[in-house]
């Protein structure tokens, strides 16, 4: 990649240039291709023009139906009035289908019009075509438990990040989101619980390529379907064991030029500002600490009666910083057509995020080609290709986006901004040369680009109609870059006099580039048996890919795979799956993993006995899954298993020539219910997850000589995941209204099984000693002491022998768990997990003519969380000064007092306290109901001849919570400050072009 851009360089074209010019060549293949599509149609053999029209059995007309030349991938698909025109040969068959209609195929015999009717499908749902990654099933075919997401409940909606679209619409999947930080996904997706050290996130294939959700613009997704157990996830094997989620975005439909744009702008409030102590309250509270520790008061009781009066500063620092609306706006454009020769979607988005001041933000553009094209009339090359850019705008001295929110907490209300003089900007300093204001107008600006560019060529051949074979060659390239820049700038104080220089800063750096390069060959066989009674879904597969890292790191893999799906008689399912997977991550000896999957199903509504239900309507569909299988993880660095000596000859890692797979195996059993002529959709599932040989990358060793610090990666501990998920959902329609209703419900028990090699063993985590493993134990459990009250006197405090250090009247009296009269690490105990529990979300769809209006809420039912840092504290536990930091107002008003003895929290305090450990005290019900989104939608069917379909919303999204939670954010535990969470109110626009 050097080298080409020192071409670039060496020809004029400057390198900052690239993106626009990858842009470019994306829209000069689109004509290229255009060209080549009008040579390639006047080159095709001489064919019959085929027209028609296909109605329904009321004679109504079908729009966009699909029409296909059999045995071929040339297709087309009606207008709006039903009417299609085709190319194909005298003896050729087509076949009609639609959603909701039964399939029909009929012979041309010469014909030069065919009119066609389709028959309605009571079962059309169950017939729906669901992607598993390397081949697409019908519905009810899947033996195994997959969910598929609702694209226009997500596609009508301002979702600037794909994985915002998985809060409360798939059970089994959590995402707790703590902040709305642009350029920052801000949340983590999880599917049915944690199980490893590592990186829990779901693996995410993008039409074959392995990328990430951030990535994906929600306006270019045609499908979402995630694998949930073992019998769907281990056709990725080794990557599978934290589910899949499986995403095909928009292609080309033959038939006439199409246009779709969506547009909307939005605006953001903060909701989780704290509630912070005014400066009167303020020096009561710090005088109040002062005086309990038997320190000279910092404040005059003039101070405070001048401060009420509004003669000294009362500043709200997080006021101060937030300067600006918080605002975003998106555009996103599909462009698609396409003839007998192929078929195109160009898809370009841009969006911008602006923080809480001039200084933060994002912008992004995007660009994705996908184009079917016709070689023949059974050769088809998928040629799908992508590029993005992302800017990220940061504040120099604070980076990471969080930092500047955190320093505004650590300054206090008496303290001011500016002096009051007429030098301009004359800045106060606070705190070690701390005024967040002044980060933000002199601290410098820190630019950071992202580059992502992929080519994806899919080609498919049709032997026949029942065998096609495929291949895959990917390439994606990802490229990061930053550069800084500061201005000098003097402070002084109030007498003028030069106290600091922030001097003049500026640099760049080139980020780590990332290359990832996939090969993969496929054969799939579907056909029907016995009469069509019978179908069958065979793939045999090899895949290989490789990393390649500008650090010379490099990570190769290799797999095989067979996957069967085998249906009787529509009654009986079976599915079986065996990949073999080979990774460099690990060990020679230890890299390959097989994982093997199988699961059964049982259409019983199906069966002669139901046929009565059947009949009625009553039953529509009732379907009976359970499977078992293995798969693995290996999300971890590469060369973790080698020896790593330092430049003094030191050894600082241990090999380990056993290190290999994390595995995991999975039981999942479930029910599919549809009743009342498919008004009624009922889903439940079971399921049980072990995984074993767990990754610990960084297991402390005891030091060899000349050493201090030892480590290796091993596998060690077992864990256990155990959940349920239900879901149901009723629809209907009762003339121009029509409506549904759908709400879900899922929980998971998380516990260690095996903490370290044998069943009693105990796992203290390095760095970390909050976190502690035993048998019974949730793997991220809140291990601490239990309390008993507060201190109510020193007397009481004399006279107690279990309290820890420097215990003070109004402290936490924590309980001598073992009697032996001492507070110790002895003493500590499981207190809970910081899990989401009993997991819900209500969604609420209503039409009524050209209205629109949907609601989703979700929540949890159960979740503990904790009141760490300055959410729960009353100052900031930095271990050194531990006395910056403003109170909130609920501390205030809840804390002891000798007149309060009965309080919530403890007494107020500064420097070091034995209250800040972790107890039961810190920890709070973080339970919640949201309102995730409200939005009401107008729809112009037409406008004009070539506008259609112009449909103007509103939303409101996470404007209304419910929750008893004592800290700022329930999907957050507490800290010392971050980027607010925010409500975000849309006005949207989107519209079809012909």
């Amino acid at each position: 990649m050097k080298n080409y851009n020192d071409y670039l360089n060496r020809i004029g074209i400057p390198l900052r240039f690239n993106f626009k010019l990858k842009l470019s060549l994306l829209v000069l293949f689109f004509t290229l291709f255009q060209i080549q599509a009008n040579s390639y149609s006047k080159d095709l053999p001489l064919q019959s023009k085929v027209t028609g029209t296909v109605t329904d059995t009321k004679g109504e007309p079908i729009a966009f139906a699909n029409v296909l030349v059999k045995s071929s991938t040339i297709g087309t698909i009606t207008n709006e009035f039903g009417y299609y025109e085709i190319m194909a040969k005298n003896d050729a068959i087509l076949m009609f289908s639609s959603m909701g209609y039964r399939e029909k195929e009929v012979h041309i015999n010469g014909k030069d019009i065919l009119d066609v009717v389709l028959e309605d499908d009571v079962e059309a749902l169950d017939e729906v075509v669901v992607s598993v990654g390397y081949n697409a099933i019908e519905r009810k075919h899947i033996a195994s438990s997959i969910s598929v997401m609702d694209m226009d409940k997500i596609s009508s909606r301002p979702i600037v990040k794909l994985n915002e679209a998985f809060s409360g619409t798939i059970p089994g999947v959590t995402r707790m989101q703590g902040n709305n930080l642009p350029g920052s996904s801000g949340s983590q997706i999880s599917i049915r619980g944690l199980s490893t050290l590592q990186n829990a996130s779901p693996l995410v294939i993008v039409d074959g390529m392995e990328q990430s959700l951030t990535d994906i613009d929600p306006n270019q997704v045609k499908s979402i379907s995630v694998l949930k157990d073992a019998a769907a996830a281990s056709m990725y094997g080794s990557r599978g064991a934290n589910g899949v989620i499986i995403i095909e975005t928009n292609r080309g439909a033959t038939g006439e030029f199409k246009a779709e744009v969506h547009t909307w702008l939005s605006t953001q409030d903060p909701i989780d500002n704290p509630n912070l102590v005014n400066s009167a309250d303020y020096m009561r509270l710090n005088n109040e600490a002062r005086m309990m520790q038997g320190q000279s008061l910092l404040f005059s009781e003039a101070d405070i009666i001048q401060s009420e009066n509004g003669e000294l500063p009362n500043v709200n620092w997080f006021n101060e910083v937030m300067r600006q609306q918080a605002h975003s706006y998106n555009t996103s454009a599909n462009i698609s057509g396409g003839g007998g020769v192929g078929t195109f979607n160009l898809m370009l988005g841009h969006v911008k995020e602006n923080g809480l001041n001039v200084n933060e933000g994002t912008e992004k553009f995007s660009a994705r080609f996908n184009t079917n094209i016709n070689m023949g009339d059974k050769f088809v090359l998928l040629a799908d290709f992508y590029a993005h850019r992302l800017q990220v705008d940061r504040l120099y001295m604070n980076s990471d986006g969080h930092g500047l929110y955190q320093r505004a907490w650590w300054m206090n209300p008496t303290q001011d901004v500016y002096y009051d003089s007429e030098l301009k900007d004359h800045y106060m300093l606070h705190n070690n040369n701390m005024n967040p204001v002044a980060r933000i107008f002199e601290g410098g600006l820190s630019n950071n680009l992202h580059d992502r560019s992929t080519i994806n060529l899919r080609p498919r051949y049709y032997i026949n109609d029942k065998l096609h074979i495929a291949g895959n060659v990917s390439y994606m390239m990802n490229k990061s870059a930053s550069k800084h820049k500061r201005e000098t700038f003097k402070f002084y104080d109030g007498d003028g006099v030069p106290v600091e220089t922030w001097g003049h800063t500026v640099g760049s750096s080139q980020g780590v580039s990332q290359s990832q390069i996939t090969a993969r060959a496929l054969l799939n066989y579907e056909t029907k048996l016995r009469g069509n009674k019978d179908q069958i879904y065979l793939v045999l597969g090899t895949e290989a890919m490789n990393y390649t890292y500008s650090d010379y790191r490099e990570i190769a893999k290799s797999s095989f795979f067979t996957k069967l799906n085998y249906s009787f008689d529509n009654r009986y399912l079976l599915e079986g799956t065996i990949r073999a997977d080979g990774s460099s991550k690990f060990a020679p000896g230890n890299r390959w993993g097989i994982f093997p999957s199988g699961s059964v199903g049982w259409n019983m509504h199906n069966e002669q006995f139901m046929s009565g239900l059947k009949e009625q309507g009553i039953v529509n569909n009732l379907k009976l899954r359970a499977s078992y299988g293995k798969i693995g993880n290996e999300n971890v660095d590469p060369y973790l298993w080698e020896e790593i000596v330092n430049t003094w000859g030191w050894t600082m890692r241990v090999p380990n020539l056993s290190f290999t797979w994390e595995k995991q195996k999975q039981t999942n059993v479930g029910l599919d219910l549809t009743l009342l002529n498919n008004r009624l959709d009922i889903t439940f599932d079971t399921y049980k997850k072990d995984s074993y040989d767990l990754i610990y990358s960084n297991f402390p060793v005891p030091p060899l000589t000349g050493s201090h610090s030892l480590e290796s990666s091993v596998n060690i501990g077992e864990v256990q995941n155990k959940g349920w998920e239900a879901s149901a959902k009723w629809s209907d329609k009762i003339g121009d209204f029509s409506y549904s209703v759908e709400g879900m419900v899922f929980d998971n028990k998380n516990k260690v099984q095996k903490a370290g090699y044998s069943q009693n063993d105990t796992l203290i985590f390095k760095g970390d000693n909050d976190k502690i493993w035993f048998r019974g134990i949730a793997v991220d459990n809140y291990y601490g002491y239990r309390s008993d009250g507060y201190f109510q006197s020193q007397e009481e405090v004399d006279a107690t022998d279990a309290k820890l250090p420097n215990t003070l009247p109004g402290d936490i009296r924590y309980v001598d768990q073992n009697g032996d009269g001492i507070i110790n690490d002895k003493d500590r105990v499981n207190l809970g997990d910081p899990f989401p529990h009993l997991n819900f979300s209500v969604n609420i769809n209503m039409r009524y003519k050209n209205w629109d209006f949907s609601m989703l809420g979700q929540g949890v039912g159960k979740r503990l969380g904790r009141l760490n840092g300055m959410e729960g504290y009353p100052v900031m536990m930095d271990g050194s000064s531990n006395s910056l930091g403003v109170p909130r107002q609920e501390y205030m008003d809840n804390r002891w007092t000798p007149e309060t003895p009965r309080s919530r929290f403890p007494r107020v305090w500064t420097g070091s306290s034995s209250n800040a450990v972790l107890s039961d005290v810190w920890l709070s019900n973080a339970s919640f109901f949201r309102f995730k989104s409200l939005q009401l939608g107008y729809t112009i069917p037409k406008l004009g001849n070539s506008i259609k379909n112009i449909r103007i919303y509103m939303n409101a999204q996470d404007a209304i919570t419910f929750t008893k939670w004592e800290g700022l954010e329930p999907e957050r535990d507490g800290g010392n400050g971050n980027y607010p969470r925010m409500a975000t109110y849309t006005l949207g626009a989107k519209l079809t072009i012909f």
